[in-house]
This record gives C-alpha cells, sequence and structure tokens, in this order.
C-alpha cells in the first residue's frame, strides 16, 4: 500500500535539497547526506495521506512543499535532540555533532528551522502559521522537560505522558494537520486529521521507549536501555519503579553502568512491565483509530494500514 508514495516521497526530498541549498558547498553536502542517510518518513507520509481528505492534485505543489518543511522540522530537532544527549549515534551512523562539533551541528539546525520560517511564510493560511507557533514552541519545552527531569526519580505517569506530547506526539498532529489544511480539506476532517495525529504520535512515542528495552539496536539504530543509561526515565522505567522501588534507590548521575544495567535487565526481563507498556500505547492506538472513524474510507484505510504497521514497527 505505501508502495504508491515512493515517486511522492522522492519529490519531498528533491524539494528539502533545493530549499535548504545554499552558496556553501560544503554546508550543502553534509544537509544531502543527512536527510538521505535512512529514516521511515513517517511524518512525511502521514501528511501524503492527510492532505488525500481534500483534493491532492490540485494543491500538489503545496503539499509536497508542506511535507518538505515537516521534515526540516524533524530533521533539525534531531540534531538538536543529539547534541542534548551527547548521542554518539544516529539511524546507525555518526552524529552530525561527534563528526564535527556541537557549535556546528546547532547552528546546521538553527540554518533548518530558518528554512522552515522563511517556507511558512510563504503560505497563506493563519491556521498554518499558529500551528507552527506551537509546535515548535511545544517541541521547545518538551526538550527543556527532558533535560531537568534526567535522572529525577519522582517522576510521574502524567510528566511522562506532558513530555512524550510535546516531544513527539505535537510534530506528528502538526504533519496530519497541515496536511489536510493544504489540501483544502472540511474543517470535520482537519480535525479527525489533528486528532488521528496527536494519539498516534502519543502511541508512537510509547512503542518506542519500549523498544528501548525490548528491541535494541536492531529496531532503532541504538543500544539496549540507552534512555535509562542518559539518565532519562521512559514508561517501562516508570512501571519498573512502581513494582520494584529499591532499584531506583541511588539512581543520579552518578550511577555506575553496572548499576543501571541491573535496571535495564529487570526491565527487558520482567514480561508485566513490558506488556503493560504495550497496552498503554494499544489505548492512544484506538483513540486515533477512533478519529477517523467518519472520513473517505479509502483514506481511513491507508491510515489505518501505517498506524498498525507502526504499531507492529514493520520495515
Amino acid at each position: 500500500m505505501l508502495k504508491q508514495y515512493d515517486t511522492l516521497v522522492h519529490d519531498v526530498l528533491e524539494d528539502i535539497l533545493d530549499i535548504t541549498k545554499c552558496d556553501d558547498d560544503r554546508l550543502n553536502e553534509i544537509i544531502k547526506r543527512y536527510f538521505l542517510n535512512g529514516g521511515k518518513r513517517v511524518r512525511v507520509l502521514l501528511l501524503l495521506m492527510c492532505a488525500k481528505l481534500g483534493n491532492f492534485e490540485l494543491n500538489r505543489k503545496d503539499i509536497i512543499r508542506m511535507a518538505s518543511i515537516v521534515e526540516i522540522i524533524h530533521t533539525a530537532s534531531l540534531i538538536h535532540d543529539d547534541i542534548i544527549d551527547n548521542a554518539e549515534t544516529r539511524r546507525g551512523s555518526i552524529t552530525m555533532n561527534k563528526e564535527y562539533t556541537n557549535e556546528f551541528a546547532l547552528y546546521v539546525g538553527d540554518y533548518l528551522f530558518a528554512i522552515v520560517l522563511r517556507e511558512v511564510a510563504k503560505f497563506n493560511d493563519d491556521r498554518i502559521h499558529s500551528y507552527l507557533a506551537v509546535t515548535l514552541k511545544e517541541l521547545c519545552i518538551g526538550e527543556l522537560i527532558q533535560a531537568d527531569g534526567l535522572y529525577n526519580i519522582k517522576t510521574r505517569r502524567i510528566d511522562y505522558l506532558k513530555k512524550i506530547k510535546r516531544k513527539t506526539a505535537i510534530l506528528i498532529a502538526f504533519a496530519c494537520v497541515t496536511g489536510s489544511i493544504v489540501s483544502k480539506a472540511s474543517d470535520e476532517n482537519i480535525k479527525s486529521a489533528f486528532s488521528y495525529g496527536y494519539y498516534l504520535g502519543m502511541s508512537y512515542q510509547i512503542i518506542d521507549d519500549y523498544l528501548d528495552f525490548a528491541g535494541g539496536a536492531e529496531n532503532l539504530g541504538k543500544e539496549v536501555g540507552q534512555d535509562l543509561m542518559n539518565g532519562n526515565i521512559t514508561l517501562p522505567a516508570l512501571l519498573a519503579r512502581e513494582e520494584k522501588p529499591e532499584l531506583f534507590n541511588s539512581f543520579t548521575n552518578e550511577t555506575s553502568f553496572e548499576e543501571k544495567m541491573e535496571i535495564i535487565d529487570y526491565i527487558r526481563n520482567n514480561e508485566k512491565i513490558l506488556s503493560e507498556t504495550l497496552d498503554i500505547s494499544k489505548r492512544y492506538l484506538l483513540k486515533a483509530q477512533n478519529s477517523i472513524d467518519k472520513i473517505e474510507i479509502s483514506v481511513k484505510n491507508e491510515l489505518t494500514f501505517i498506524m498498525n504497521k507502526l504499531a507492529r514497527r514493520d520495515n
């Protein structure tokens, strides 16, 4: 079902390279390599699908451009995220901050965000401008909350859910809602697209956090338990703390590698914790499904297909 989008995704990547091009050949090559280095293009696909809620062919150029904008936002946020996390790998390759410097990576991310602002300004629709402002604000708050919450054993489930809303769900919702807006979909369909993207985004991040313990490098391109190693307490760790609080009695940035591995092994071998994590993710998937109950059947089928595919993390 997704094969039909190959040409459109290629068009989006070509558009990205066109609008990010500058008179610095080295920067152009670095950006090109970064955008072409894998990635599932989940947000691009979701935007293209939601654009079918309106008139796709009549608004094709704007749809491609908006998909480019969403992918650029996502990529810029990943570059900044890797700096904050001091990450060494991304999608199986060395991160920009490690290959060059933190300062260089920071400016590349800023440059990409500047491109986003320039291109969004060309859309004569205040709804897009408003959604972008809220999305960028929430992304920044999400990063600040995560940084402040590292090694915080008092983190609650509600704190975690607010964080993933800002770090992940809000951008996926932005992709879905802007796809429907630029295709001139009805107000009801635009509302459905936003709700679908938000709930799917919540589920998507919870599954990511599940795989951080249950999947590992083959699924995410990073080592098992990397979030906990960095002090980031995700849902499986919260459930482990509720079940066995003593594991976290001395969890600080001074905690040894061996002590962290003890927690990681406890979680990855605990079927109850892993199952409950997936159950919570499925609740959000159900809400996503309910959000699109009344949309056109062919678009509903495509959105349901990709939703289930992401839930299984199929390639």
